[in-house]
C-alpha cells in the first residue's frame, strides 16, 4: 500500500526513563478490547494486578491513576508492563504513541504527535523538512471515515502541500499570512459546498481554487487575535486549578499570564500582548520559524478532516488559534525566565499540545472564541 510517511517519522525512538515529560503522567490510559482480553488470560500475580487496576466508566475501560500518574509507572519513570510483558503487552495507545496512523483507503499517512518531547525535538531539528515522503508497505490498521472519493482526496493533498509551503516560506508577516489563509479557506469552503468534489474538472465544472498565492498577496489587513479573545480562550476550559497537579509547568505559565495580563482594559491588554510578542521576537529569532513550523505541522496532521466535513475555515482558524496561544506561552516564558532554549521550547510545545490538542471539549471551547471573532469581522461562513 502507498504510505505517506513524515520525513523524520522513522527516526523516532522512545527515551523511556530519560523522557523529561513522560506520557505516563497527566493522561488517563484507555484500554482497547484486545488488550483487555489479553489481560484476562494472565493468571499470575501480574494478571491480578492488571485487572485490579482497571476501572470502567461510561463504557470506557481505563487504568486507575494516582496524582495523574499511570499506576504502572515506576519511581525510575519506566513502565512496569513493558518491563515484565514486553512492548506487545502494552495497551495499543501506549504502544503506538506518539505515532498517528490513518488509512484513507487509497493511501495511508503516518506522522508523530507533538505531545511527546522526543517527537518535538525531531520536529525542531527538521523545520526545513516538514513534508511526507512516499513508501510502499502493508498496513495493519483499518480504513477510517465514510468518504470514498480518492480524486477529491488528491485535490486536498495538493491544496495542503501549497498551504504548508506558503506558511513556511512566504515573505509575509504572520498576521498578513493569517488574513490571506482565512480568505483562502473561505473561498475553498464556499466552492466545495456549492460545487461538491470536482476532481478532474468534468465538463462544465469550475476548477477549485487550489493555489493560495493570490489570496495571500491580496490580503489588505492583518488578522490578529485580540486580548479579550485570548483571555476568553484561556478561561473557557484551558486553565483549571487541577493543572497544578497534572502539568505543573503549564500551570506556572498560566499563573504568569494572570499576573501580567489578567483583567486589563482592552487597549492596555492589546498593548501588553504586543510588547510581550515584540520582546520575544527581538531577542529570540528562532521563535518565528518554530511558530510557522507549528502551523504547517498542524495542517499536515489535521487538514484532511475537511475530506469529511468541508470545514476549511475551522481547520485554518484552529491552526492559527493554536499558533497564537503557543506564541503567547513562548513570550510569557521568555518574559519570566529571560531565555528560550531548545529544551525550553520542547517543554512548552509538549505541554501546550497535550492540553489544547488532545481534549476535544477544551479545543471546542477555545475555538468558539475565535469563531465569534471571525463572525464579527467577516460575512458568516459556517465552520
Amino acid at each position: 500500500m502507498k504510505v505517506h510517511e513524515l520525513s523524520f517519522y522513522s527516526q523516532f525512538q522512545c527515551t523511556m526513563g530519560d523522557c523529561p515529560n513522560t506520557c505516563c503522567h497527566g493522561w488517563q490510559v484507555v484500554l482497547d478490547k484486545h488488550t483487555i482480553e489479553k489481560y484476562k488470560t494472565k493468571t499470575d500475580t501480574r494478571g491480578l494486578r492488571l485487572r485490579g487496576s482497571m476501572r470502567s466508566q461510561n463504557g470506557t475501560v481505563r487504568f486507575k491513576g494516582s496524582k495523574g500518574n499511570c499506576p504502572f509507572l515506576t519511581k525510575d519513570r519506566v513502565c512496569q508492563i513493558q518491563l515484565s510483558l514486553g512492548e506487545e503487552g502494552l495497551p495499543d495507545v501506549c504502544r503506538i504513541f506518539p505515532r498517528l496512523r490513518i488509512n484513507y483507503g487509497s493511501f495511508a499517512e503516518e506522522l508523530l504527535l507533538l505531545s511527546c518531547p522526543q517527537a518535538v525535538r525531531l520536529f525542531l531539528n527538521n523545520l526545513d523538512h516538514l513534508h511526507y515522503q512516499t513508501t510502499y508497505r502493508d498496513v495493519s490498521y483499518a480504513k477510517t471515515g465514510t468518504n470514498d472519493d480518492p480524486g477529491y482526496l488528491q485535490e486536498l493533498q495538493n491544496i495542503r502541500s501549497a498551504l504548508t509551503a506558503h506558511i513556511l516560506h512566504a515573505n509575509l508577516p504572520r498576521p498578513m499570512l493569517y488574513a490571506g489563509l482565512l480568505s483562502y479557506a473561505r473561498a475553498l469552503q464556499r466552492f466545495y459546498i456549492t460545487n461538491g468534489q470536482t476532481y478532474g474538472n468534468p465538463s462544465g465544472a469550475r476548477t477549485a481554487p487550489t493555489d493560495p498565492a493570490a489570496y495571500l498577496n491580496q490580503a489588505s489587513a492583518p488578522f490578529s487575535i485580540p486580548y479579550d479573545s485570548t483571555c476568553a480562550m484561556l478561561t473557557s476550559g484551558f486553565y483549571h486549578p487541577f493543572l497544578k497537579f497534572t502539568s505543573p509547568f503549564l500551570y506556572r505559565l498560566c499563573r504568569i499570564y494572570f499576573k501580567k495580563l489578567h483583567r486589563l482594559p482592552l487597549a492596555k491588554g492589546n498593548a501588553r500582548l504586543k510588547a510581550l510578542r515584540d520582546e520575544l521576537h527581538r531577542d529570540c529569532p528562532d521563535a518565528e520559524p518554530m511558530l510557522r513550523g507549528y502551523l504547517a505541522y498542524y495542517l499536515l496532521e489535521e487538514f484532511f478532516k475537511t475530506y469529511e466535513d468541508y470545514s476549511f475555515v475551522r481547520s485554518i482558524a484552529t491552526g492559527i488559534m493554536h499558533t497564537h496561544l503557543l506564541e503567547l506561552f513562548f513570550a510569557l516564558f521568555y518574559a519570566d525566565s529571560h531565555r528560550l532554549t531548545e529544551d525550553d521550547s520542547i517543554q512548552i510545545i509538549t505541554v501546550y499540545t497535550r492540553r489544547a490538542r488532545h481534549n476535544d471539549t477544551i479545543e471546542k471551547g477555545m475555538y468558539e472564541q475565535i469563531k465569534h471573532l471571525l463572525s464579527s469581522q467577516q460575512p458568516k461562513v459556517s465552520g
